[in-house]
């Protein structure tokens, strides 16, 4: 009787073991498995414990949590995600800075994004964002300030729009680049400028490409391209 329970005994110790030494598999995801959850919670608990982390992170496990899966699925650092995923109105959103290095350091482009950017009666008026791809040119919709005022972006109490259109607009032509061209890393969210500007709704995609299929039948995209033309030019003013 002693034999056996000495042989229980040694059998719940390398169940135990087994159990200690086993390695989270994180390709099936945070939510895969109890364990991957376990280990998740562990870990945004020590997140929100931190006062390095945002303060919308601080104290709130949860919120941590959702950066982890974000990071996980991304591929990137849980701490990059919690420095540029913010919570406003209720709604996750990127900020456009991060959309931006997403996409140059995403490797699916030859170059990183370029801005076309003309002006009017000597201001800021429109911007679109292009790339290349294997000798092909890759267009974005452009965005200007007819479009800024229809949609009522400038409208907005303390808009930006207002003070620094030029940055609005390269953040805005950025962020349909990457909603038309390369959805897979917004993660279907919004960036925060897009939300602070009341875009709470989708965007007409089949709209946003009926107008790129028709600068490239209009021979957009047939133009050689020239390495040295890389930094962003201001044409001359428009009368």
């Amino acid at each position: 009787m002693a034999e056996k329970n000495e042989v229980v005994v040694q059998e719940e110790k390398k169940e135990v073991a087994a159990h200690n030494n086993k390695v989270t598999d994180y390709s099936l995801g945070i939510f895969g498995t109890s364990d991957n959850f376990v280990m998740a919670m562990q870990m945004a608990k020590a997140l929100s414990a931190s006062t390095i982390v945002p303060a919308i992170y601080q104290n709130n496990s949860s919120n941590c949590l959702i950066a982890i899966e974000q990071a996980q699925r991304m591929k990137v650092s849980p701490m990059m995600v919690m420095q540029n995923l913010y919570p406003i109105q209720g709604k996750p959103c990127w900020s456009a800075q991060f959309l931006i290095a997403q996409v140059n350091n995403s490797g699916n482009y030859d170059i990183e994004l370029q801005y076309d950017e003309k002006q009017k009666n000597g201001k800021p008026f429109s911007c679109q964002c292009w790339t290349m791809k294997a000798g092909r040119r890759i267009d974005g919709m452009v965005v200007d300030m007819d479009m800024a005022d229809a949609e009522g972006w400038t409208k907005k109490n303390g808009s930006k729009w207002k003070t620094m259109p030029q940055l609005m607009l390269r953040y805005r032509a950025a962020s349909f680049f990457a909603r038309l061209n390369c959805p897979e890393l917004t993660m279907g969210l919004y960036t925060k400028e897009e939300i602070i500007d009341g875009d709470f709704k989708e965007y007409p995609l089949e709209t946003m490409q009926e107008q790129v299929e028709k600068e490239i039948s209009n021979g957009a995209n047939s133009e050689d391209f020239e390495s040295a033309a890389v930094e962003p030019e201001f044409m001359e003013d428009e009368e």
